[in-house]
């Protein structure tokens, strides 16, 4: 694969291979994160929530992640970095979710994506800064 000067210039089949991979664990883990709070939504309308009441819980969830997707999708490395420093705060509620009782399975599931979330979104920042010689400025 060949080496671009910048993150935009082209489609992404011409980027390095880490950089495509980085990029690709990054948006399959926001994703998945994603997907957890909507199955989650869905599980308390199964129980009975009101729709209002799940959709407000949905919102409150997954707003703040969704405020990062324009940068994800112009491939900022620097809304990567502003968006790891916000999953640590979603890690945190995770691991206090996962002590919950009845709420183990969840819990762990929820701070293994955050977990996978920021470790891409690091490696994904590293092998941007590298391949491309940018900076978070």
């Amino acid at each position: 694969m060949t080496e671009n000067t910048s993150p935009e210039s082209s489609p992404e089949e011409t980027r390095p291979f880490a950089v495509y991979v980085a990029r690709r664990a990054v948006l399959y883990s926001y994703g998945s994160l994603l997907g957890l709070f909507t199955m989650d939504a869905v599980v308390k309308l199964a129980a009975g929530a009101p729709v209002a009441v799940a959709l407000v819980l949905w919102l409150v969830a997954s707003a703040p992640l969704l405020l990062f997707l324009p940068g994800l999708r112009s491939q900022s490395p620097r809304a990567a970095a502003w968006l790891s420093f916000a999953i640590l705060l979603y890690f945190i509620h995770a691991v206090t979710v996962a002590f919950v009782p009845g709420q183990a399975l969840y819990g762990s599931v929820y701070a293994l994506l955050c977990a996978a979330l920021f470790s891409a979104l690091v490696y994904w920042i590293r092998v941007m800064r590298k391949h491309y010689h940018i900076t978070l400025q």
